[in-house]
């Protein structure tokens, strides 16, 4: 009888404290960062810096940070900045990376809280270290629109060959341009006609006020595009795009 009560204390024993030993060794794993994959976007911008284009359509530092901010909030990537310009196709892309800001959810105990807010902290920090190092690169986008004339197509196929890099074939693609599209060539101004551009159908093209004297469908056959009032509504609505 001895030997069956003690085993019955010791099975009691064991029930009572499993719990307690099964909750200490969940509590560590749940301080660590379960961040969901996101997939990585990819934006071209395409900048019209002709004499022609009105002034709502100068790009300024903020709308740079709204770049970063958003291709980081959506899982980091990839920028690009093309000219349309005199002759668009000498020149070097402006290009830099954007590292995903993945901030942890504010669940747990009040110990896990203080953590988790705590490694937050310094995720922000050091994303926003990284948007200085994005500004002094892209800044390079801010210049005066002085061009005479306005090369809309080689500026549209280098965005092409850019997009179609198979490093980003399994990217969200974006490509903003922000011109009237027209394609004025020297040496006379005024409109000259241009051979169309394919771009794949997995590229979400948004447009800034494009002039009513050309055809997008003719510029860019079988695209969906949108066409935006602003840089920054652009921006905005473009990384908020159901996919």
């Amino acid at each position: 009888m001895k030997i069956v009560f003690k085993n019955s204390l010791m099975v009691f024993l064991i029930i009572l404290i499993c719990p307690f030993i099964i909750l200490g060794c969940g509590s560590n794993d749940s301080e660590k960062a379960v961040v969901p994959i996101k997939q990585k976007q990819l934006l071209v911008l395409v900048y019209d810096i002709s004499q022609s284009v009105d002034s709502y359509a100068i790009l300024s530092p903020s709308s740079l940070e709204n770049i970063y901010s958003s291709i980081g909030s959506k899982g980091g990537g990839k920028f690009y900045g093309v000219f349309i310009k005199t002759n668009s196709a000498k020149q070097e892309p402006i290009t830099d990376s954007v590292s995903a800001l993945e901030l942890l959810e504010m669940k747990g105990n009040a110990y896990q809280r203080t953590n988790r807010e705590r490694r937050n902290e310094t995720l922000l920090a050091k994303f926003e270290a990284g948007k200085e190092q994005f500004m002094t690169s892209t800044r390079k986008l801010l210049v005066p629109k002085k061009e005479p004339f306005s090369d809309v197509r080689n500026a549209l196929e280098l965005a092409r060959q850019i997009i179609e890099i198979p490093d980003y074939a399994s990217w969200n693609k974006h490509l903003l341009i922000i011109s009237d599209l027209e394609n004025d060539l020297p040496p006379v101004n005024g409109l000259d006609k241009m051979q169309p551009v394919i771009f794949k159908g997995d590229t979400h093209i948004g447009i800034v006020r494009p002039s009513k004297e050309i055809s997008v469908s003719e510029i860019m056959p079988g695209v969906q595009y949108t066409v935006y009032s602003t840089i920054d509504d652009a921006i905005q609505s473009m990384f908020n795009y159901p996919k």
